[in-house]
C-alpha cells in the first residue's frame, strides 16, 4: 500500500530540503552581515539592506534572527567559537620549547583574527556599546581568553620556566593590551601591515615572559 507524504517531511525544491534552504538562506544572511558590517558598521547596516544583499525577504530574516541585534550576536558566537577552536588546534601542537608552544597559539590567535578585517571589526569594534546583553557576551569572551593565557602560564610554571604565581590579572593586561592593539590597527591609524602588526603583538607577548623568566632566574 502507497504512504502518503507525511505532513511533517520536508518537501524538496529543485533537489533541496526545505531545511536546507533555510540554513542557506541563514548563511547568506550571516555572510551579507559580515561583509556589511565590516564595511560601514552595525549601525549603519539596516536589515532590508542585509535581505536584499542576501537575496532573501525580511520575513525570511525574521525566520531566523529576532532583531538586528540577534543577527550580530551570532556572529559574534561564531566568530568567538571559530577563534577558540584555532588556539586550542595550536596549543595542541608538538613543540620543542614549551615558551615557542604558548607563542604559537597567540601567533595562531593573532593571525586569524587579521586575516579577515572584517571580522576582526564585528569582534573587536561593533559589538562594543550596543546593549547591555552584547556586552556581556563580549566580556565572557575577553574571560574565555583571559582563562587560556592564564592557564598556559600556569603551566610554564609547573614546567618551571615561570616563576609560581598568580597570573590572571598579568593575561587580563595582556588580553587589553592586545584588544587595543587589534582595533588601533583596524583604524588604519598604525600604518603596519597585518605581519608588522603580528610580530608587534608576538614581542609583547615574548618581552613579558623573557621579563618573568629572568625574574625567576635571579
Amino acid at each position: 500500500m502507497n504512504r502518503r507524504p507525511s505532513s511533517t517531511r520536508s518537501r524538496r525544491y529543485r533537489g533541496r530540503s526545505t531545511d536546507e534552504l533555510r540554513a542557506e538562506r541563514r548563511e547568506r544572511l550571516m555572510q551579507a552581515a559580515t561583509a556589511r558590517i565590516g564595511e560601514v558598521g552595525y549601525q549603519s547596516t539596516t536589515i532590508e539592506k542585509l535581505c536584499t544583499e542576501a537575496r532573501v525577504s525580511t520575513r525570511h530574516f525574521y525566520e531566523h534572527f529576532a532583531t538586528r541585534e540577534a543577527l550580530l550576536s551570532s556572529l559574534f558566537d561564531r566568530i568567538t567559537e571559530q577563534t577558540r577552536a584555532v588556539i586550542m588546534q595550536a596549543l595542541a601542537e608538538q613543540a620543542d620549547d614549551a615558551v615557542e608552544r604558548a607563542l604559537n597559539a597567540v601567533r595562531a590567535f593573532v593571525r586569524y583574527a587579521l586575516s579577515d578585517p572584517a571580522r576582526a571589526r564585528i569582534a573587536f569594534v561593533e559589538t562594543v556599546g550596543v546593549s547591555p546583553h552584547m556586552e556581556r557576551r563580549r566580556r565572557l569572551a575577553i574571560n574565555d581568553f583571559v582563562d587560556v593565557i592564564s592557564n598556559a602560564a600556569q603551566h610554564l610554571a609547573e614546567q618551571g620556566v615561570l616563576p609560581k604565581r598568580h597570573y590572571r590579572l598579568a593575561a587580563i593586561a595582556l588580553v587589553g593590551a592586545t584588544n587595543e592593539m587589534l582595533v588601533e590597527w583596524l583604524s588604519g591609524d598604525t600604518g603596519l601591515t597585518a605581519e608588522q602588526m603580528e610580530r608587534a603583538i608576538i614581542d609583547l607577548f615574548s618581552t613579558l615572559i623573557a621579563g618573568a623568566r629572568a625574574s625567576h632566574a635571579s
